[in-house]
């Protein structure tokens, strides 16, 4: 088997590079012909090297970065046989989170290891990719593994991007604080939403087309969210102002969007969103721009790496055996998703 590690240097709290070489010696270990580490330093590397390995017919790519490496990979590795394996070392590694692997914390010392020792039995599995292009011009298209959110989201993207330091310092926190800061001047806006031909106008303080079921690192917003079904979950919130962007995230926070009359829900294959003002735009935590933007499904275009601990519940053939989370269930995921966040320590 042959596989190319990308490496993004920049992710994440710390610079694992002796975690990163015994990762290295151990799946080479395991009979990986590894071809080598690319390190990235900008925008857009990750998705050159990606291609790179399908030009040379990789099997596989291992990604140690965050979920926006991984979408920036995933650029590259659209419609490709190469396989796509997960790494976890970013800052929120909310997909390494969905698929139940070790991330970053007190509580995994060594998790880009740990994770390369549970993808030794690995299950290909094709899934979904989101596509988002510029509606009316012309300009790149982007990719996303996770989400694709428009309006408040992206715009704590930004603040969070625009201060490197303070994520090196704060990890995980930066984005409460990044949150904080948005929520004083963010006000939303009139938008006109497509779901699928239909058209739905709102006065819209952030959409989210969700593939999986988390949302960042301690929400659960789509909790039907299938990645193998070619449908996005989509959640659009209502309203105007700090307040009611507040109550939004409480709700949001203990499950209770879904009951919420001021939160639309759609399944659907193709969105297209259109604003009085122009709001930003993010893919998997990357700001990528403004609307007016189209947000499309691509079914079963990247095949995934996927390790025995992923949920059933996020795959069409398991996804009826999984029972809805219990309170208990609840509490006991905030308490572990906290620790390896917010207190764990490297």
């Amino acid at each position: 088997m042959k596989a190319l590690i990308i490496h993004n240097p920049v992710a994440g709290q710390h610079y694992p590079t002796d975690e990163l070489s015994q990762t290295t010696d151990f799946l080479a270990s395991q009979g990986w012909e590894l071809l080598g580490v690319e390190h990235t330093h900008g925008t857009g590397d990750a998705t050159t090297f990606a291609r790179r390995a399908v030009a040379q017919r990789c099997d596989a790519v291992f990604v140690a970065g965050g979920d926006g490496t991984l979408a920036q990979v995933v650029d590259g590795l659209v419609g490709s046989e190469t396989a796509l394996g997960v790494l976890p070392g970013g800052t929120g590694n909310v997909f390494a989170r969905q698929l139940n692997l070790p991330v970053p914390g007190g509580l995994h010392p060594r998790p880009m290891l740990e994770a390369a020792r549970l993808l030794l039995a690995w299950q290909m599995r094709p899934v979904d990719v989101g596509r988002v292009s510029p509606q009316g011009k012309s300009g790149p298209a982007r990719h996303f593994l996770c989400w694709c959110g428009v309006g408040f989201d992206a715009q704590m993207a930004i603040a969070v991007e625009g201060d490197q330091e303070r994520k090196k310092r704060l990890g995980s926190l930066t984005f409460l604080v990044a949150g904080l800061l948005t929520l004083r001047d963010f006000a939303g806006t009139r938008a006109q939403v497509r779901v699928d031909g239909n058209r739905v106008s709102r006065r819209m303080i952030m959409l989210v087309a969700n593939n999986i079921q988390r949302y960042g690192i301690i929400f659960k917003m789509a909790t039907t969210a299938v990645i193998d079904d070619g449908l996005f979950d989509i959640y659009c919130f209502q309203g105007r102002g700090a307040a009611r962007t507040l109550l939004h995230t409480v709700r949001l926070l203990f499950s209770r969007h879904i009951q919420d009359p001021q939160v639309d829900i759609f399944r659907a294959r193709r969105i297209e969103v259109s604003t009085a003002q122009p709001l930003p735009v993010h893919v998997d935590g990357d700001y990528i721009g403004y609307t007016p933007v189209v947000i499309e499904t691509i079914p079963r275009a990247v095949k995934l790496m996927t390790p025995p601990t992923a949920p059933t519940s996020l795959f069409v053939d398991g996804h009826t055996m999984t029972a809805p989370e219990t309170p208990w269930d609840w509490v006991t995921r905030m308490a572990r998703d906290v620790e390896s966040a917010f207190l764990g320590k490297e």
